[in-house]
Formats: structure tokens, sequence, C-alpha cells
């Protein structure tokens, strides 16, 4: 009875193994389950980076263009600082909008603009980055007591030699 019911289950794994048309030992099926997940992961890390390729130079211009504008909007808002909670509330509705034109990118609509509609992606990308970056230039020196001016220090000498 003992050998009856091991070769059920044995045949039972052959069976469950064999699924799919393929042979118990093909390629695709060779190897622990690991060796499969790590080749379906870099099988789709390639697919990534070869998408993330297409029009790169494009996509990181856009990208420093966006932290360019984020510099020149927070330097010449800042100037006069009326205006920094209208141009906050720009800078959110700008952002706000390219990420609703993202999303919305799946329809047949947007389908023609859709490299457009990326690149504008990589700008907010760009400026919201630099405004992150520029929120911390300000006060960075107050935060941790550097010198204002790193290159205005004496240097007294003399005395040593007296």
């Amino acid at each position: 009875m003992y050998s009856r019911s091991y070769s059920h289950r044995k045949l039972g794994w052959l069976v469950k193994n064999s699924q799919g048309g393929g042979q118990l030992n093909s390629p695709e099926r060779s190897g622990t389950r690991l060796i499969r997940a790590l080749r379906t992961f870099q099988i789709r890390l390639i697919a990534k980076i070869e998408e993330l390729k297409k029009g790169f130079p494009k996509k990181l211009l856009c990208l420093l263009v966006g932290f360019y504008c984020a510099t020149a909007f927070a330097t010449v808002i800042g100037q006069t600082g009326d205006w920094d909670v209208l141009s906050a509330g720009l800078a959110v509705m700008v952002v706000e909008g390219i990420g609703a034109l993202m999303y919305k990118a799946s329809s047949p609509l947007f389908e023609r603009l859709r490299f457009f509609i990326t690149l504008f992606n990589y700008w907010k990308v760009g400026l919201s980055l630099g405004l992150f970056l520029d929120a911390f230039k300000y006060e960075m020196d107050a935060i941790l007591g550097f010198i204002t001016e790193p290159f205005n220090f004496e240097i007294d000498l003399f005395p040593m030699f007296l």
C-alpha cells in the first residue's frame, strides 16, 4: 500500500510539472524557481532600460530645463516676497496639471501626444526637484551654523614669529 500511494504521488507530480505542453526538462522549465525569477527580473529590467534609453537626451534636457526654471522661478518671485502664496499656487497647479495629463495619456485622444506629455513630465520632475532643493539652499547656513562667507577669513601668522 505504501508503494502504491508513493507511485500515485509521483505520477501526480509528473503530471503537474509537464502541464503546458512542454517537456519536463525543457529550457524554460529548467533551473530552480529562484533562477527563473531572476531570469524574468533580468528580462524585465533590460526592457525597462531599453525603454528609458529611447529619447534619453531629450528627457535629460527637459529635466535640466525644469531644474533651471525652478531656480529662476524661486529667484524672481523671491525678490519681492509679495507673490509667494500666488506663485506657490501656480506651481502646484502646473505640477498637478502635468500629472493629470500623464495619467490620462492612456486614452486614445492623448496617444499621439504621449511623447510630449512624457517630456513635460520630466520637466515637472526637474521643477519639483529644483524647488525642493531651493527651499534648503537659503536656510542651510542658519541651520548648520556655517560662516556665511566661507572665503572671507583672516589668518594671523605674525604672532608666531615673535
